[in-house]
């Protein structure tokens, strides 16, 4: 079996002279600690979801050959991948997918028993989280960070401030009340961001990186401002309603 373009891609790189592939690896290590915590850096390749292989099941193969449950011909296509013992990232880019259009395929193929490994839990929540299909709480749950009793004193804590008329993220309160790490959180929305762009590894098409990553810190900063002017709104809503209340009883 031929290797994919990305394996060949890779076999490129690793055939640079040392002094090339240390400079490459010193920057790119400088660069993923600036977007990603060390839990995600450090991460053990089984558990990395991008490189992740899913393997066919007994039903899987079978759909794969007769198509009798009518799927879309993406589905198929991916599953044709996972024949021929690809890894996510290599079905990524040798179809043109983006990350996210992957994870929704692999969820999709996970919970119609089409897969014959048990997919250990940070690959699944990772691909969940991707794919749009949990929340953040529901992630860290997923991905045996958080417990279920942890969100729900998360969500009662939400609801209280709600009912206080102010509004506060659900990620933020996790931070907050010392359940997840604010660098976590950070790390996750990012490689959720990440996920949707289409990479090539035609130089042509390649993506401009730094214009991205721009367009992704003001993506947050603007995130940030609208959060701080909505807690601004709240505070004079409540200042307007107590000079309306004290005007009303002189």
């Amino acid at each position: 079996m031929s290797k994919s373009i990305f394996f060949d891609f890779m076999d490129k790189m690793c055939s640079y002279p040392l002094w090339i592939k240390q400079t490459i690896f010193l920057n790119l290590s400088n660069d993923l600690t600036k977007y990603l915590s060390n839990e995600f850096l450090d991460v053990e390749e089984g558990d990395l979801f991008h490189v992740y292989k899913p393997s066919l099941s007994e039903h899987g193969q079978n759909e794969l050959l007769t198509k009798e449950s009518g799927y879309d011909e993406s589905i198929y296509a991916f599953l044709n991948c996972c024949t021929k013992g690809m890894s996510l990232i290599e079905i990524a880019i040798e179809n043109n997918l983006t990350m996210e259009e992957v994870a929704k395929a692999f969820t999709f193929c996970k919970k119609s028993k089409l897969f014959s490994a048990e997919v250990p839990n940070l690959v699944s929540a990772i691909a969940g989280f991707i794919a749009g299909n949990y929340r953040t709480g529901e992630y860290f749950i997923r991905a045996g960070k958080m417990t279920i009793e942890q969100l729900d004193e998360v969500l009662n804590k939400q609801q209280e401030i709600k009912d206080s008329g102010k509004h506060v993220f659900i990620a933020e309160l996790m931070v907050q009340m010392g359940f997840v790490r604010e660098v976590d959180v950070k790390s996750i929305i990012f490689m959720k961001e990440e996920a949707g762009k289409r990479f090539s590894l035609n130089p042509d098409e390649m993506p401009n990186i730094a214009a991205e990553r721009e367009s992704f810190d003001i993506r947050v900063e603007n995130t940030r401002l609208k959060e701080e002017n909505e807690i601004l709104r709240q505070k004079m809503d409540a200042l307007l309603t107590f000079i309306k209340d004290h005007k009303s009883e002189e």
